[in-house]
């Protein structure tokens, strides 16, 4: 892979990084010492204001379920990666080698 793929993928995630914390932290020199990291009031962690498809839901509890679906599916998925690993592991054969034989 050449050397300035990865100079943009590490600017696009820095960037992106950058207009998170933004969006989610209040500033440094406005926070009181003794508490770092304080977030702001209206941010929900992980909710950056993405939403082009306009799927989130307006009822704060209905926003709840969905986000719990969205761990949970998010935790799954994590455990699958790990059983097609653990697969390779064992007899040295990829996922896509499996479905070939």
């Amino acid at each position: 892979v050449p050397s300035g793929f990865w100079l943009i993928l590490v600017a696009a995630i820095g960037s992106a990084e950058l207009q998170r914390s933004k969006t989610g932290w209040v500033d440094p020199a406005d926070v009181p010492v003794d508490q770092p990291g304080l977030l702001r009031e209206d941010y929900y962690p992980g909710d950056v204001g993405f939403d082009p498809l306009g799927l989130r839901p307006e009822d704060p509890e209905e926003f709840d379920i969905m986000a719990t679906k969205e761990l949970q599916h998010g935790r799954l998925a994590m455990l699958a990666a790990a059983g097609f690993m653990a697969q390779e592991l064992v007899d040295g054969k990829g996922i896509i080698e499996h479905f070939q034989s």
